[in-house]
């Protein structure tokens, strides 16, 4: 048995800036038996593709294993697995005895979320369920998870609004590699089942794979037909309500003015497109 105190060769090759800059020494680095490591259950990633590891495998094998995984210790001389899962399972396909671990004290799901979020390896859907179970199990306010994973707190809202997709999209999501985690955003912004279902149809087909036209449909969708006359007098409406909230100066919370300015952003590309074609009638 490998001795887990034992440093490992890699760690003549790390510096201080490689990890946790704001530490005065370097994480421990030990040699960990792969029996002695058991794999994190509340792994944010659920789906691991079997090409991609055994093509890690190849590259390990090839050129060593340049990045240690991280492991917290648990009792009796054994580990969790915190981070690094593909790397492990790489090395079980090669059929290898050990492998060289970071030892932290920190918290498993938070490291193992920002190791994750940082690398981009998460598809929209993992990362919702991930903060879902942080929120639940350490009772985590929005703002709070927030702060601890590096996001703001609009993020956080946007990507745990995910959740509440049909079952139907989140588990085929998990094998997209392609899909946008705004289109995905827009989507959940429906309140309708049926309708999220009926527009995630046509995101697959390919008609609709960008947030402008994901956000287009659904507002055929969701609104009755309006005549001109009744469109711009609801608009007019509506600026009286922005007005009045301008005047009382109270603040704004991001998300609402995130949504004025894509309402901006719309009116101004549609008057620019109607502008081309505007017919003078004070000459008729």
């Amino acid at each position: 048995m490998a001795n887990p105190n034992r440093p490992s060769t890699l760690r003549g090759k790390l510096t201080r800036s490689m990890f946790f800059e704001t530490s005065l020494d370097l994480p421990r680095i030990v040699e960990v038996d792969l029996d002695r490591i058991t794999p994190n259950p509340d792994q944010p990633r659920k789906t691991f593709d079997e090409e991609t590891l055994q093509e890690l495998a190849v590259s390990i094998e090839k050129h060593g294993l340049i990045q240690p995984v991280v492991v917290k210790e648990t009792p009796g001389e054994t580990y969790i697995l915190v981070a690094g899962e593909r790397r492990y399972r790489a090395h079980k396909l090669l059929d290898r005895a050990t492998i060289a671990a970071i030892v932290t004290q920190g918290n498993p799901d938070e490291i193992a979320l920002i190791e994750n979020l940082q690398r981009e390896d998460l598809n929209p859907i993992e990362m919702a369920e991930a903060l879902s179970t942080m929120m639940d199990r350490y009772r985590y306010s929005q703002e709070e998870l927030g702060r601890a994973i590096g996001k703001n707190r609009v993020t956080v809202n946007e990507l745990l609004r995910l959740n509440t997709l049909p079952q139907k999209i989140k588990e085929e999501c998990r094998t997209s590699d392609t899909l946008r985690k705004s289109v995905l955003i827009e989507l959940a912004r429906l309140s309708k089942a049926s309708e999220q279902l009926r527009l995630w149809e046509e995101i697959k087909s390919g008609r609709l794979g960008t947030v402008r036209a994901t956000r287009e449909r659904k507002a055929k969708q969701r609104l009755p037909k309006l005549t001109f006359d009744k469109a711009v007098e609801n608009g007019q409406r509506f600026i009286l309500v922005l007005k009045a909230l301008a005047k009382s100066q109270e603040p704004l919370a991001e998300n609402n003015y995130r949504k004025l300015l894509g309402l901006y952003e719309d009116v101004g590309l549609i008057l620019n497109q109607l502008g081309t074609d505007v017919h003078d009638t004070s000459s008729d």
